[in-house]
């Protein structure tokens, strides 16, 4: 009697998995179905549409925050896109970058920050951000599964990779935030009247000094990305990468900034730090933030970084 209890009950549990998976895989065709369509929106859409033109521009950014308000790509081509994404880290970009057609003709600019390297806390977990496309393409699905970053489940029931993105993606389906035809991925950040105030007063808190770290130590995570961007850098000759890290309003400490500058010189990659441009410069028109520059500022930065192209170009 037991045995037969036990034998009803596998066969429930095996049928149970089995409708289980089926059903996974009908909510991930049907949200593939969907998100395919949409353009918009940072939940699938600018990767979306990063995916679709990353081959036919000449002009590429990559970044966080930083990237996406700190980079008008219009003043360095007509054919360019900035895929900066707010809160990502080098994990989510090196991941991308190693997506791009290795013979492609290109000049690309990586957005770095100081803090995904000495961040000991790091673990690369923001290249989650590309889950939707987990089983979808070839070179971020392997990225995923080396990164140990998806849950047992999200390996088994790939629908559970639309978890957090689902409600954008159907928002953005059925009403578009922006025509993308007409958007190259450069969101300037503008400052009106009524929050001047407040920027200033933020702006001053940010002029104290804070002690500098002494015992400063490298991201292991983060050096191994970097890595897999000079590995797929060494395999792609035609193109031009140059590595940046953007202004902050006030940087209390330059041992994280040397120690970056001198890893970079070793692995041989282009890199330039203006972390400190405006830093005796103080205009508060420049800023949004401590750390965001206002579209005054960023077309300013921009017009630096365009010098710097043309030299490179040359």
């Amino acid at each position: 009697m037991n045995s037969d209890i036990t034998k009803k009950l596998l066969k429930i549990v095996v049928l149970t998995i089995i409708i289980s998976y089926g059903l996974d895989k009908l909510v991930f065709f049907g949200l593939n179905k969907i998100s395919d369509n949409v353009m918009t929106g940072q939940a699938i859409g600018k990767l979306n549409q990063f995916l679709s033109v990353k081959d036919n521009t000449d002009f590429l950014v990559f970044g966080n925050s930083r990237a996406n308000h700190h980079i008008d790509v219009d003043l360095f081509s007509n054919n360019s896109y900035n895929m900066g994404v707010d809160g990502v880290g080098i994990a989510y970009n090196s991941t991308l970058i190693n997506t791009l057609q290795e013979d492609k003709k290109q000049y690309v600019i990586v957005h770095i920050d100081t803090k995904n390297f000495f961040d000991k806390d790091y673990d690369g977990s923001d290249i989650r951000g590309l889950k939707t496309k987990y089983h979808r393409n070839d070179q971020i699905t392997t990225a995923l599964n080396n990164s140990n970053r998806l849950s047992l489940l999200q390996h088994i029931y790939y629908s559970m990779n639309y978890n957090g993105n689902a409600i954008g993606i159907i928002k953005n389906y059925f009403k578009p935030g922006y025509d993308y035809k007409t958007y190259n991925g450069y969101d300037p950040l503008t400052i009106n009247k009524s929050q001047e105030e407040m920027r200033d007063t933020i702006l001053s808190k940010a002029d104290a000094n804070e002690e500098c770290n002494k015992n400063l130590e490298m991201n292991l995570v983060a050096i191994d990305y970097l890595k897999s961007m000079k590995s797929f850098i060494d395999k792609a000759p035609n193109k031009t990468f140059l590595f940046v890290t953007s202004p902050i309003y006030n940087d209390t400490c330059d041992k994280d900034n040397k120690m970056l500058t001198a890893l970079m010189y070793e692995l041989g990659l282009n890199y330039l730090d203006y972390t400190n441009l405006y830093k005796i410069q103080k205009d508060n028109s420049f800023w949004k933030d401590p750390t965001h520059l206002s579209k005054e500022g960023a077309e300013a930065f921009s017009s630096v970084l365009l010098k710097r192209y043309k030299t490179l170009n040359n």
